[in-house]
């Protein structure tokens, strides 16, 4: 069997590792317990987050490599471990987890506090709250090392210790959580997508690696992560890809005061956009569609979480585009995030710079725009666009095409089942990626929503979150969750039929439907 090696930071001894054919060298890391290793770009080789030094035999560079990658670098033996398998016989140096590390002795236990955690594909959030006082806290997942979405994790999963490493990561991440409260919460909720849960719960995923998807486990109790942590509330997971992150949402919705209004829409979109329709009579219609890591900033040229040093919208000075900071201070931008992408897109579309169809234009619409265009270069063969410091390339602008065609076509399909226009919600609640930094009025003029449609969104925040921590301190509330599956009913997109047409027709920056 070929091997390689890698050697730990810091000192410490050589491990070896077998090498597994069709996984990345960043995969194989993940696997030997490498969680710093964490691609930001799906593997796309942009982000240059998932940097390793090859201490023999450093393979020759990629195109990608050389574009990421200084020359002196490249000289040291530096790579991008998600661009490339190992190199048989070769050494590489990694961070790696220890096995099993504690989170320090807390004196006591607080049976009046409680935890909630939003276990997403790409952050995981958390919020403590005793009392009156809460305490919240955000990070990237560190499963990110073994795929930046849901299906590289499956595949993953499905190799030799690969779900240990998964689940592993899951619980060092929890351990780590612990560690920084004042106490023991009495009650911890984990609310996540399907897949998220069972990873992190070590439930056997074969009815969600391949078709027909199916439930195997439908969670609603408390369960076990590992022997020395507390016992966490699962949700309920009501179908393969609508999990308890949307069961946590709607009774965050369902429990606050006043009520939604019915009929309402939850869109939670992140990686996966997952939908529920409110019905008068008490029902649910659910729907999921796969729109990728762009909303969450991953995967584009300049992406990135938002977060210190993101650009999360943009303005308009008489001088160009200006870029609104994380937090709205004045700090040096770094990146985009998936809203900033979307601001900065409606501004384009609004200026003419880009088309409905997505391209940079070829003719100026106002000597504004010109001025914008002339930053229009070819880098590797593809068009991108100088915006100050920042870069937007042709690719960028398809993915958030594709995010916008799955977003409008499920919801399309979802008020057709209810039987009911866009004008009969009373309103749509954003959350996940969008739930804190969207301007409703840029995604309509993208085309999300329908003419006039911005008017009933309501940017909800986290209410993954603010649903766990509910769950977390409430009977009623998870007694509500238990009766939630036997009132729901999934709607299959994907398989509805006319939607990948009606999904290319939406791919453009106008409404379709």
């Amino acid at each position: 069997m070929s091997t390689f090696s890698i050697v730990a930071k810091k000192g410490g001894p050589i491990s070896e590792a077998p090498l597994v054919p069709g996984l990345t060298l960043a995969q194989h890391l993940f696997i030997a317990g490498a969680f710093q290793a964490k691609a930001l770009c799906s593997g796309a080789g942009r982000c240059g987050l998932c940097q390793v030094k090859f201490l023999t035999t450093p393979p020759e560079p990629l195109v990608e490599e050389q574009d990421i990658l200084s020359p002196g670098r490249l000289d040291e033996g530096w790579r991008l471990a998600c661009k490339r398998p190992p190199v048989p016989g070769s050494v590489v140096e990694a961070t790696l987890a220890p096995s099993k590390p504690l989170y320090r002795a807390l004196p006591r236990s607080c049976t009046d506090a409680v935890l909630g955690i939003d276990l997403g594909t790409t952050s995981v959030h958390w919020r403590f709250v005793q009392g009156e006082v809460s305490t919240s806290g955000s990070f990237r997942n560190p499963q990110l090392g073994a795929g930046s979405e849901v299906m590289s994790r499956l595949a993953l999963a499905r190799a030799a210790h690969g779900a240990m490493r998964l689940r592993q990561a899951v619980c060092f991440a929890v351990r780590d959580i612990l560690a920084g409260l004042p106490c023991l919460p009495g009650a911890v909720c984990l609310a996540g997508n399907t897949c998220m849960t069972y990873l992190a719960l070590g439930k056997d995923i074969s009815g969600l690696a391949s078709a027909p998807y199916r439930v195997d486990w439908p969670g609603g109790s408390v369960e076990t992560l590992d022997d020395d942590l507390p016992g966490v509330y699962i949700p309920p997971l009501i179908a393969p890809f609508v999990g308890g992150d949307v069961s946590a949402g709607l009774a965050a919705l369902e429990f606050s005061r006043p009520e939604p209004s019915r009929p309402y829409l939850l869109a939670d979109l992140g990686t996966n956009g997952e939908f529920a329709l409110a019905l008068p009579d008490g029902r649910f219609l659910l729907a999921s569609v796969p729109m990728g890591p762009a909303l969450e900033g991953v995967g584009m040229a300049q992406g990135m979480l938002a977060g210190p040093g993101a650009a999360v919208a943009f303005g308009l000075s008489p001088g160009g585009l200006v870029p609104v900071p994380f937090g709205g201070g004045a700090g040096t931008v770094r990146g985009i995030s998936g809203t900033g992408y979307l601001s900065l897109l409606a501004k384009l579309l609004s200026l003419g710079v880009i088309t409905e169809a997505g391209q940079f234009a070829r003719e100026a619409a106002s000597p504004l725009a010109a001025r914008i265009l002339a930053g229009v270069r070819r880098d590797s063969g593809e068009p991108r666009l100088n915006v100050g410091e920042l870069l937007v390339h042709a690719s960028d602008i398809e993915a958030m095409l594709k995010v916008k065609a799955a977003f409008e076509t499920a919801v399309r399909i979802l008020l057709h089942e209810a039987g009911m226009a866009y004008g009969g919600l009373s309103t749509v609640f954003l959350a996940g990626a969008l739930g804190e930094h969207i301007h409703a009025p840029d995604l309509e003029t993208l085309g999300f929503l329908p003419p006039g449609g911005a008017g009933k969104v309501r940017a909800a925040g986290n209410t993954s979150l603010d649903g766990a921590c509910l769950a977390a301190a409430r009977y009623d509330v998870r007694d509500w969750l238990g009766e939630l599956p036997a009132k729901t009913r999934l709607v299959d997109v994907v398989s509805f039929p006319g939607f990948q047409k009606m999904y290319l027709e939406s791919m453009r920056c106008a409404h379709a439907g």
